[in-house]
């Protein structure tokens, strides 16, 4: 008998996206606004699991958002398009509304850290990969991800590679700080000597 679960075995909810034309108001609409709700998209969803605020846009919407597609701290949200990321909702990213191209990753029963560091694994992608193989399209959809296998270690393990997960993550954001400000200093110094040779 095989270790390995499809997640709609695991106790996993997947939740689709809001197809944002149905509840979105155009720029030029006389509708009445209902409420402004920011946005998870695509490209606010980060390769090391987390959410770029800065990419949230705000959105009016004509109808009350449907809470079931709005992100709650501890929900996981994944793209359904290349290269499939998948970030956690923190605080600060929480109540945004998830459009069509993105997907809702709840659970009670997995470490959510542990499913994050999965889902962002090469594991899981090549998994999602193979599934769309040969469509023109290559957004996969929400019936496909519930049947993704994956392991389910014991709830230490899940813990422990979750951890790991996040240690990793941590030390990628600063060694990009890091090669961000060596740029910025040899811009300086180039600029420095430009203005010298002048």
């Amino acid at each position: 008998m095989s270790n390995l679960k499809k997640l709609k075995e695991l106790g996993v909810e997947l939740v689709s996206g809001q197809i944002m034309s149905r509840v979105s108001i155009k720029d030029d609409s006389a509708e009445p606004v209902v409420e402004t709700r920011r946005v998870i998209i695509p490209k606010a969803i980060n390769y090391d699991g987390t959410i770029s605020e800065k990419e949230l846009p705000k959105e009016k919407l004509k109808v009350a958002a449907d809470e079931k597609r709005t992100t709650k701290v501890g929900d996981i949200v994944l793209k359904l398009s290349t290269p499939y990321d998948a970030a956690i909702i923190d605080e600060d990213s929480k109540d945004c509304i998830v459009p069509s191209f993105c997907a809702i990753i709840r659970t009670s029963e997995i470490d959510k850290f542990f499913l994050l560091a999965f889902l962002n694994s090469s594991y899981c992608k090549d998994q999602i990969k193979a599934m769309v193989a040969g469509a023109s399209m290559t957004v996969v959809s929400i019936g496909k991800i519930s049947n993704i296998q994956m392991p389910l270690p014991s709830e230490e393990e899940q813990i422990r590679i979750g951890i790991n997960y996040r240690n990793t993550q941590k030390k990628l954001n600063l060694l990009k700080q890091i090669v961000t400000l060596e740029a910025q200093r040899n811009d300086i110094v180039i600029r420095d000597m430009v203005k010298k040779y002048e």
